[in-house]
């Protein structure tokens, strides 16, 4: 047998699962090394083509309309490379498009010849989804992957009595099995697994932390397809074990079993129950128990946790919760609205954080205040709100179980977050929003105090700016003739504006803060001081596309000029920008993150009502302006750094 056989071998016959794709991965490499080292590249080639295969991600979520994917398969890692001309082209690994005929014939080989579950499941889904072979088509072999995925998956559940863990695998492989069955008709196997579903539902020791996510992952999936789920499940016992369960979730997760009622809910109304009065003053409990959890750790989510109760009640029509909320939302509201210039926070917390900022005012003059909008200490750091992530995902497994979506306020779904790695991203983005909001209250306290100190002001501010690159002379060429433009020149407008709403407010308290018009300014002029940035680089600030036979020129996205100035990106380390990282990130959140504020769409699109512009989302933008301002540009090599 050769190197490639003998490994092949031994991982057909393994006992490998889901746990070991790494590790499946570094064998492949070795392997690869040694037959290279043989110069038996085919059989690398061949090695090299089976290690992509358990890199692809394969799921239902994808529809093959995203470049690099084809329905159900997509790649794992996704980059930009220029060429020579200057023009950025999109690369993926694996690149499921690239993958031939003859490949997926391989694949179904190695399907036939494996029969380690996990490995022989991950050969069939890519002849599944790949759909190039006459076999991919046949109804035996439909009928053994799923019955493969089916008894994969039941062992995945099996093993997270022991590891929890595993439960994100069985949930993942049940899904397959199941979307496979419906899309193939496979009656019988779609009884068995509804079967399973049911049983293992009803059957859960809700006295265990770890069952809570099952009940609700498989609730949804029961719900999620109740056209064929309807006859075939009691869905009155699915309701009464999760309303039981609901109970001893909320004693350690409210959001757990938010989650479990929301189902609750949407599977009401699918069998016409018509009184879920119950269940909305539950939910309606829950949000309220959480704003004064918020209250206690002086967490301005307070009052959205309160709004949402309020509403809720309102939908029950309970006259006397309703009442209370409103007296509770008004109270909260007043506390930690960033449309007030007061932001009480109760207690010793809000002394101290008051001596702070007066300690810091007194001592400073009037470049090192700007020099606190550049460095914001007020915010937790990428590598902090990393570790507080990690450590929430460990204490709250629910959380990875299922999909997070973020919908706007019309109730659009804008953005989901589905495989393991984008739920980390949610989750981060998650957390960075809760740190976010706290430190933006501080910085808006400082903002205000260090006004009234008369320390800041727009002839302190312009004093600093023009002696940055904002008021570097730029060149460019428009119809022909030379334009010399300065950076500082389209933001020195909005800045002044604030300064002069700033003074009329404090002369008159009850003057209305042109806040519309300085947000709309702002926001949009700090994509033009990034653009800006990336001239001073030599980053092209545009890309190329082909309509027809034509070649088309558009401006780059912001976010496409964020990646741009990362500075040694993974997947591109000879990237060099020295941008520094927390302002990139602090930039894509407020600016063009859907999980975050993503305040540039909002307002070129005209997204946002009068009442959400604020005084907090002014500052935040003072800030960004400030932080572009600190770089220097020196010339090396003929070129600038």
């Amino acid at each position: 047998m050769t190197l490639l056989e003998k490994y092949l071998h031994t991982l057909n016959n393994s006992s490998y699962d889901h746990d070991d794709a790494s590790k499946i991965n570094s064998e492949f490499q070795q392997l690869i090394e040694k037959l290279i080292k043989k110069d038996n590249h085919e059989d690398a080639r061949i090695a090299d083509l089976n290690r992509e295969v358990f890199s692809v991600n394969k799921s239902f979520d994808y529809d093959g309309a995203q470049d690099g994917t084809i329905r159900g398969l997509s790649y794992r890692m996704h980059w930009n490379q220029k060429k020579d001309d200057g023009i950025e082209i999109p690369l993926f690994w694996p690149d499921v498009t690239k993958f031939t005929e003859k490949d997926f014939e391989y694949f179904e080989k190695r399907f036939k010849e494996s029969h380690n579950l996990y490995v022989k499941t991950e050969y069939g889904l890519m002849v599944y989804f790949g759909a190039k072979t006459k076999y991919s088509k046949h109804h035996n072999f439909k009928q053994q992957l799923v019955s493969d995925l089916f008894q994969l998956g039941k062992s995945y559940f099996f093993k997270s009595k022991e590891n929890n863990h595993y439960l994100v695998y069985f949930h993942n492989t049940l899904n397959l099995a199941f979307g496979i069955a419906k899309e193939t008709k496979l009656t019988n196997k779609i009884d068995d697994i509804v079967e399973y579903i049911f049983k293992t539902h009803q059957s859960l020791d809700i006295s265990k932390k770890v069952s809570f996510s099952v009940l609700h992952n498989l609730s949804a999936l029961l719900s999620e397809n109740y056209s064929i789920t309807k006859n075939r499940v009691d869905f009155k016992s699915v309701i009464d074990k999760n309303i039981s369960s609901v109970k001893a979730i909320e004693k350690s997760d409210y959001w757990a079993a938010i989650y479990i009622i929301n189902i609750c809910l949407k599977i009401e109304q699918q069998i016409e129950v018509s009184d879920v009065n119950y269940l909305l003053k539950h939910k309606a409990k829950l949000y309220e128990k959480l704003a004064l959890q918020a209250e206690k750790q002086h967490n301005p989510a307070v009052a959205e946790f309160a709004e949402k109760s309020l509403r809720i009640y309102q939908q029950s029509k309970s006259t006397k919760d309703i009442k209370r909320l409103k007296n509770y939302y008004n109270k909260m509201r007043g506390k930690f609205s960033m449309m007030e210039f007061t932001h009480e926070i109760i207690g010793d917390e809000s002394n101290r954080i008051k001596s702070i900022i007066d300690e810091a005012i007194a001592e400073s003059n009037e470049q090192s205040i700007i020099d606190y909008f550049i460095t914001t200490p007020w915010y937790r750091t990428i590598e902090e709100i990393e570790q507080l992530a990690s450590e929430y995902k460990k204490d709250n497994l629910f959380f990875s179980m299922i999909p997070a979506k973020v919908i706007d306020k019309h109730g659009n779904t804008v953005a989901v977050f589905d495989t393991d790695e984008e739920k980390d991203q949610f989750l981060f983005w998650d957390t960075y929003s809760l740190h976010y909001q706290i430190g933006t209250q501080t910085m808006l306290n400082f903002f205000v105090e260090a006004y009234r100190a008369k320390k800041l002001s727009y002839n302190s501010v312009m004093g600093y700016l023009e002696t940055t690159w904002f008021n570097d002379t730029i060149i460019r060429e428009y119809n022909g003739q030379n334009v010399e433009v300065k950076p500082v020149d389209t933001i020195k407008p909005g800045i002044k504006r604030i300064f002069e709403e700033l003074e009329r407010f404090f002369d008159n308290e009850n003057y209305q803060y042109d806040f519309v018009t300085i947000i709309d300014s702002l926001t949009l002029k700090i994509e033009g001081l990034l653009r800006n940035f990336c001239e001073k680089l030599d980053i092209p600030t545009f890309k190329t596309r082909t309509k027809g036979k034509n070649k088309l020129v558009m401006e780059k996205q912001l976010d496409d000029l964020l990646a741009d100035v990362t500075h040694e990106p993974k997947e591109k380390s000879n990237q060099k920008t020295n941008f520094d990282e927390e302002d990139r990130i602090m930039i894509k959140f407020v600016m063009t993150e859907k999980a975050g504020i993503n305040l540039r769409n909002k307002v070129a699109h005209g997204l946002m009502d009068f009442e959400e512009y604020n005084i907090g989302m002014i500052v935040i933008l003072f800030s960004l302006i400030v932080k572009l301002s600190k770089y220097k540009f020196i010339e090396r090599n003929g070129g600038e750094e």
